[in-house]
């Protein structure tokens, strides 16, 4: 399948950039047996765009508040139908914020053929397609939409998403302080502020 490439650090760094989660590193032959394995459970190759993006930047915290435009619509968005876009997961692994993980906890919600691959609000996630008729589509699933009508496109492929990533600019209101704190705070901190329920979604 054809692919855009793009400087995937270069794009990062033009958002804000990012902090490596460090429990996540892994070598070269450790990201290929991780591959491996997620092909395994899902009997599906991965996006070979995915692959680069995990082997050449792996799992990490944004620095900015992210979101991304949708081409779906859902009266839950931001505005400009766009969504939150938070930490990238690691592969595999036991980590909190590993792809197992979240597997293993949201595995009876998620729709079948979509591995996710960060984190969108409190409780949400952002999904690739592994499914033959949407091959590495992205998508926002909202955990709290009915079964079957709870995945929003985003993008038609993950170097379109990754492209249209975007500091999130939104009215005057708690969102301020948060990047006010980021001139002031730790990256550790403000990962600590989104886990205890800090979320963009609005209400």
């Amino acid at each position: 399948m054809f692919y855009m490439k793009i400087n995937y650090e270069k794009k990062l760094d033009s958002v804000g950039g990012i902090e490596k989660n460090k429990g996540c590193i892994n070598n070269d032959i450790e990201i290929e047996a991780d591959f491996s394995e997620i092909e395994r459970i899902f009997n599906s190759y991965l996006p070979q765009s995915y692959k680069e993006f995990c082997a050449n930047v792996g799992s990490f915290t944004f620095l900015n508040l992210i979101c991304v435009k949708c081409i779906d619509e859902a009266q839950f968005m931001l505005p400009d139908n766009k969504v939150s876009v938070g930490d990238f997961y690691c592969i595999t692994g036991n980590d909190k914020l590993s792809i197992t993980n979240v597997l293993q906890n949201f595995n009876e919600q998620l729709p079948t053929g979509m591995l996710p691959i960060c984190e969108g609000e409190l409780g949400d996630h952002i999904c690739i397609s592994l499914r033959k008729e949407d091959f590495e589509y992205i998508y926002y699933f909202d955990h709290e939409s009915s079964p079957g009508d709870d995945l929003f496109l985003i993008s038609n492929g993950f170097n379109d998403f990754i492209t249209g990533l975007e500091i999130y600019e939104g009215e005057k209101n708690d969102d301020d302080l948060v990047k006010k704190m980021k001139a002031d705070y730790s990256p550790q901190l403000i990962t600590l502020l989104k886990q205890s329920g800090y979320y963009l979604k609005k209400k």
